[in-house]
């Protein structure tokens, strides 16, 4: 008998999911079980049950429309073993369909046959009675599942977690969390609503009124926090993550990771390090803003990179008549029109794979569709790349700047908007001098329209967090391996902001602008690339120096410790933008399109140290490392 029953056990345990017909059929049986139970419940308790038509034919009829109702809400193609409340949803839509139906024949019966079918009474207790049998079989067949499978998980211990707020989106949170393959424990909610201080959700116990999340996660040993973005406000939302990463206490999204098979571990979604950045929202609400770019033709130059392909993004969202998307990359292009295609298919768009420094089929794609807009992003921009491949950053750079500066001119562009740099500003590298020569061209351009008049509009800035080759890509690739962070140098700061905030004042810039500008954005305060370090090693669990090394290796060729966004000798004026203001240099002594392009003629011939003894007359205060 022993022997048997272990047998009928691996039997179930390799069956694994139970077939549709397996689990139609039993939903048949315990329908047809409690009909029949009602039936002889009912005659003992004395009541009359005679109708018009025999016990067969009245079970023949609730058994057929069950079964209909089990085919129409396909109650049967669930995995048991995962059942979840849409299941149990399905089952209730199924049962109280078949309840009105029935109800329904028997009322035609009565009126149209002077036959009485059904008894009604019995009939909403064989409902509610059947309802629950159908649940209880589900329940019973995950938590049997549960028990076969239960030797398949490691029993490592359970790491505790606690939820911010009480709303639906973290309520269906519960159950993933508290499955086999969950790696956590969780412990309570924390909400703001002092009313449900003491409550329990699903068995949960909510907690409110703590004047310090943190302390309670500390004293409750819970190193795990799921924070919904914008449930607490800034300001709170900004301590309770600060004092998390000081605390090590890792912070997660509401979202859980798509899981490839039953026996992997039930994950969640950490936040991204320029997620947790809290500059204030941007929002492009200015409606001459947004008439700037309706309904006209806007090309995207580099439009599969970073940058562009955010301004690509955002730009779809202001009805242009024509987006052309831009790039010599084929990968990124393919990827970036696979996005439009299932996420933006309503805009016109059209993908080009173009070289901007390939001057006739540059050319022909502006002849083609003679934008009205120009974004132009195409650019490298790799400081240690670049100073070895200083060739490169002339012929991108300057020659395919200049190509899309003389063509936007003669196919009648109204709006050229140039995405440049703050490594533009007093130069210690061939890029960010590369850069300062197109700026150049770009202001000389505007100055020299004799019969035309396009606006030309520089927009400068600083790092951008998660672009292509961004310090945080290397930190999170460092910290997957265990590390060491390396760093350059202790001293080393930078400006960033985040892609959709670069590319929302990009756009603010070119529908404000006024020809001939360079447009600064407010970058915030610098940040000790050390520091950054430190905090996303934080972010991730870790403790910096015991768990994960930061390791100095010192400056790469052409990098400065310091990044300034404008000349010393500057001046600003304001726009109507509080995150925008104007450079006023002075471009009246910078040398003209013939001289720089006498002075870079044959550029690909010259050596490193002509070339940059070339871009210090061009540029006075470009100052390399090394010559």
């Amino acid at each position: 008998m022993r022997k048997n029953l272990k047998s009928a056990l691996l039997f179930l345990k390799g069956l694994n999911i139970l077939p549709s017909w397996l689990i139609l059929l039993f939903d048949f049986i315990i329908i047809t079980v409690v009909a029949v139970l009602s039936y002889f419940v009912y005659k003992n308790l004395g009541v009359n049950l005679v109708t018009d038509v025999t016990p067969l034919e009245r079970y023949l009829i609730l058994l057929t429309v069950y079964l209909i109702s089990f085919f129409i809400f396909k109650t049967h193609q669930g995995i048991l073993r995962y059942s979840s409340l849409r299941d149990i949803v399905k089952v209730f839509k199924a049962v109280l369909f078949s309840t009105v139906i029935l109800c329904l024949i028997n009322e035609v019966s009565r009126h149209f046959f002077n036959s009485n079918i059904f008894i009604y009474s019995i009939l909403v207790n064989g409902t509610f009675f059947g309802f629950f049998a159908l649940i209880g079989f589900r329940i019973f067949v995950k938590a049997f599942f549960q028990y076969l499978h239960q030797d398949e998980f490691p029993k490592s211990e359970k790491e505790n977690i606690a939820i911010v707020g009480v709303n639906s989106q973290n309520i269906s949170l519960i159950e993933p969390l508290s499955s086999l393959t969950s790696q956590y424990h969780l412990m309570c909610f924390f909400d703001h609503n002092n009313g449900l201080h003491g409550k329990k959700v699903a068995g949960i116990p909510v907690v409110s009124g703590q004047p310090s999340i943190v302390t309670f996660l500390r004293y409750k040993k819970i190193r795990n926090l799921i924070l919904p973005k914008g449930f607490l406000d800034e300001n709170e939302e900004k301590k309770l993550i600060e004092d998390c990463i000081q605390n090590g206490i890792k912070v997660f999204k509401p979202e859980l990771l798509q899981k490839t098979n039953s026996s992997q571990p039930t994950n969640l979604k950490e936040y991204d390090l320029e997620e947790l950045l809290f500059r204030k929202k941007i929002d492009i609400d200015n409606p001459k803003v947004i008439a700037q770019y309706q309904q006209k033709t806007i090309l995207v130059t580099g439009g599969a990179g970073s940058i562009g392909s955010e301004l690509a993004k955002q730009i779809a969202a202001f009805n242009p008549k024509k987006l052309i998307v831009l790039d010599q990359g084929e990968t990124p292009l393919h990827d970036i029109q696979l996005f439009f295609d299932k996420n933006l298919a309503s805009c016109d768009c059209s993908f080009e794979l173009v070289d901007v420094t390939n001057y006739s089929e540059i050319r022909y794609i502006f002849s083609t569709y003679r934008p009205d807009i120009v974004f132009h992003a195409a650019a490298y921009k790799h400081v240690p790349v670049l100073e070895k491949n200083y060739k490169q950053a002339i012929k991108v750079n300057v020659i395919g700047s200049l190509n899309c500066l003389e063509l936007a001119l003669a196919f009648g562009t109204q709006r050229f908007i140039f995405v440049s740099t703050d490594k533009a500003v007093n130069p210690t590298n061939i890029m960010g001098a590369s850069k300062r020569i197109a700026e150049m061209l770009a202001q000389y351009t505007y100055r020299s329209q004799v019969d035309s008049k396009m606006e030309i509009m520089i927009t400068r800035f600083g790092n951008v967090l998660g672009s292509n080759g961004s310090v945080v890509h290397l930190f999170k690739e460092q910290i997957a391996q265990g590390g060491p962070i390396t760093v350059t140098h202790p001293e080393v700061n930078r400006f960033f902001m985040t892609i959709p905030e670069a590319c929302k004042l990009v756009l603010e810039a070119g529908a404000m602008g006024t020809g001939g500008n360079i447009y600064v954005f407010d970058m915030g305060k610098s940040i000790k690339i050390v520091d950054l370090a430190d905090k996303m090693i934080r972010l991730s669990g870790k403790i910096p120096g015991k768990d994960i090394e930061i390791k100095f290796t010192g400056l790469r060729p052409g990098e400065k410790l310091y990044e300034e966004v404008l000349t010393e000798c500057s001046e600003t004026l304001p726009t109507y933008h509080p995150k925008i203001v104007i450079a006023k240099e002075n471009s009246i002594n910078n040398p003209t399109k013939d001289h720089i392009l006498e002075e870079l003629s044959q550029f690909h011939e010259k050596s490193r140290s002509e070339i940059v003894t070339i871009i210090k007359e061009l540029v006075p205060e470009f100052q390399p490392d090394t010559n």
